[in-house]
């Protein structure tokens, strides 16, 4: 009888979790067996941008999730940081998130996404692997130019030290380590 009841309250709560998911749902982008990246990539909402600096407008607010550069559990809260960087064109926000090794620098992004529109940027879910006392994340991740530049696919790639002693505050913090794409 216990059994039953448990198997019942199972079949419930998954009733009631697909029962809550809304029918908008991001749109899903296919890949291209190309790149080697998942079959699918998740549109993240846009914002609507200046087309000279990139910057949003319409006075919608361009508050940065500045405590995403401190996340030690979930690389994809960075990610959303990052990309809410670029697409605002605040690139000196946006190369905080990359890793001290990585070089990077609020010049390299400008002269990478400016221009007279912001880029669009999507990134798909990924997957956390574990080598060498370090935490790695990577991830599909698409970009799309409205001034008529090529779209670019590829990967982008995170990494945070696994709680090693010794490791220091931003060793420990998910940051991005290299991207890798390919003009479409």
């Amino acid at each position: 009888m216990r059994t039953q009841f448990v198997i019942a309250a199972a079949v419930c709560s998954a009733a009631l979790l697909l029962a809550g998911c809304e029918s908008n749902a991001p749109e899903a982008i296919p890949s291209d067996g190309a790149t080697g990246v998942g079959s699918e990539l998740l549109v993240p909402e846009m914002l609507p941008t200046d087309a000279a600096t990139g910057a949003v407008s319409g006075g919608i607010a361009n508050d940065l999730d500045m405590e995403a550069l401190t996340e030690r559990r979930d690389p994809e809260r960075l990610l959303r940081y990052y990309t809410s960087a670029i697409r605002l064109g605040d690139w000196i926000d946006a190369a905080k998130a990359w890793s001290l090794d990585a070089q990077m620098s609020p010049e390299k992004l400008r002269d990478e996404f400016g221009g007279k529109a912001g880029p669009k940027i999507a990134v798909g879910k990924g997957d956390i692997a574990g080598a060498a006392g370090s935490l790695y994340y990577e991830a599909p991740i698409v970009v799309d130019f409205a001034d008529g530049r090529p779209s670019r696919r590829g990967t982008i790639v995170l990494r945070r030290v696994n709680d090693v002693p010794g490791a220091s505050e931003e060793q420990l913090n998910w940051r991005i380590e290299r991207t890798s794409t390919l003009t479409q």
